[in-house]
């Protein structure tokens, strides 16, 4: 939706090819998080957190969004330590539902509900062996041509098929299981009551597990629960009353569950992976005309938020850049790479090393194994910014701004207050070792089967 947003409002033609339905014109927030059916998207219904990033660049290319969803309920949280920028809170179909409504009513765009793609229109080459894909098959063999095809179908993309139908070579991928899902519930304030805390990162670490939790519209939050692939009390959780029973015991959550009620049964979203496909392969693009954007291009763990602000990025390039495909469809796809690795890989090759660490730390508590301290640089420094940041606000602001993608790993790294105060604590007190809040793994079990 965005993608197509940027680019109408530059002059361009879009149209969108959407599998599911359309949310109701006059849908409330409330009817689009419970009405809509949005099979497409495996995590509609997860807690999400719309980071600074993505509400930077939504205000510069389109501030009526940020205002639509915010009069749809939903609260807009300064970041701190900046001027303008802030979090947006608000459920995922409430969100996307107010930027769709603008993008069916924009000029230049064309929304086709309920339509899918059955493969990719190549006809010859762009450049010596690179097949140009000049549009897409829809079912019963209708065709419709385009100057540049953008595949935004989320990690479920049938991209790698595709490309092997259109005679393409396989695109090079990077893929790292995460060896965890979640469990998301969502709450609701009752009348008269207020959220206890506003401000993201909202979340405890257990040796076992970590909880985070996401303030979102018109009162509604939603609780997440990590919980290990191999973990033999996952689907336990998921019986009534066993997952408020577990939360009842982590001293985060009592103040929220006191003063709300339950808006649905725990919702699970497994299978998760950090993923980069690539259009380059060996230093030349293997295929032309045709664009991976968002989650069908690069995954990463959904707990820092992050799909969203990858996706806008992507989003705002395409647009910047896209009237360059017609003269040279094989070369933009080496410049969309070399743009990707510069941009969007400082947090791809991050995500992998702290989705490896969280795994590690999970599955050792799991096993009731001592959890030992973080061994990556990264990882460390953020557990001792963490903790820091628990008592100092000028530390706590630089956290806000990193959480919020505002600041990138190697800004961090190099940060003319954070490091040197780091740097003494590290020296004084050794391996930071944030503390867990809430039940060990022995109570857990008990919570759970009893």
């Amino acid at each position: 939706m965005a993608t197509a947003l940027f680019c109408a409002r530059r002059g361009h033609t879009v149209t969108v090819l959407e599998r599911d339905d359309q949310p109701k014109p006059d849908a409330t927030a409330d009817d689009d998080f419970r009405d809509w059916d949005r099979a497409g998207v495996p995590h509609a219904r997860q807690g999400h957190n719309f980071l600074g990033l993505s509400s930077r660049v939504m205000r510069a290319e389109a501030p009526d969004v940020l205002a639509a969803v915010a009069a749809r309920g939903a609260p807009r949280i300064p970041v701190a330590g900046t001027a303008e920028d802030e979090n947006l809170l608000s459920r995922r179909l409430v969100y996307e539902g107010a930027l769709r409504r603008i993008v069916e009513a924009e000029p230049g765009v064309e929304v086709c509900s309920g339509t899918s793609v059955e493969g990719l229109v190549v006809r010859g080459e762009a450049a010596a062996g690179v097949p140009h894909v000049v549009g897409v098959r829809l079912p019963g063999g209708e065709e419709i041509a385009a100057d540049v095809v953008v595949d935004a179908a989320g990690r479920r993309t049938r991209a790698g098929r595709w490309l092997a139908e259109a005679g393409c070579r396989a695109p090079e991928e990077t893929a790292q299981p995460c060896g965890f899902h979640y469990l998301t519930q969502h709450f609701r304030l009752r009348a008269g009551e207020s959220f206890p805390q506003s401000t993201v990162p909202i979340y405890a670490k257990l040796d076992f597990t970590k909880l985070v939790l996401f303030a979102a519209d018109n009162g509604c939050f939603q609780v997440s629960m990590t919980v290990a692939t191999d973990d033999p009390l996952r689907h336990r959780l998921r019986e009534p009353g066993v997952y408020r029973r577990f939360l009842e015991t982590v001293p985060l959550a009592v103040p929220w569950l006191e003063r709300s009620a339950p808006m649905d049964e725990p919702h699970p979203m497994a299978r998760l992976e950090d993923r980069w496909r690539r259009l380059v392969s060996g230093g030349a693009p293997v295929v032309a005309g045709y664009v991976l954007l968002g989650d069908a291009a690069m995954q990463t763990n959904p707990a820092f938020g992050r799909g969203v602000p990858l996706a806008y990025l992507q989003a705002r390039y395409l647009a910047d850049t896209v009237e360059k495909v017609r003269d040279d469809p094989a070369g933009y796809t080496v410049r969309w790479d070399e743009w990707a690795e510069r941009n969007l890989g400082v947090w791809f090759k991050a995500q992998l090393v702290s989705s490896r660490e969280q795994r590690e730390h999970i599955e050792a508590g799991v096993r009731g194994e001592p959890v030992a301290p973080a061994r990556d640089r990264m990882s460390r420094f953020l557990d001792a910014l963490a903790l820091l940041g628990e008592d100092e606000p000028g530390i706590n602001a630089v956290q806000l701004q990193f959480f919020n993608m505002l600041m990138t790993p190697q800004e961090l790294l190099n940060h003319p207050v954070a490091v040197p105060r780091i740097r003494d604590h590290l020296r004084d007190h050794g391996d930071p070792v944030v503390p867990a809040r809430g039940p060990d793994r022995m109570e857990f079990e008990r919570l759970v089967t009893g």
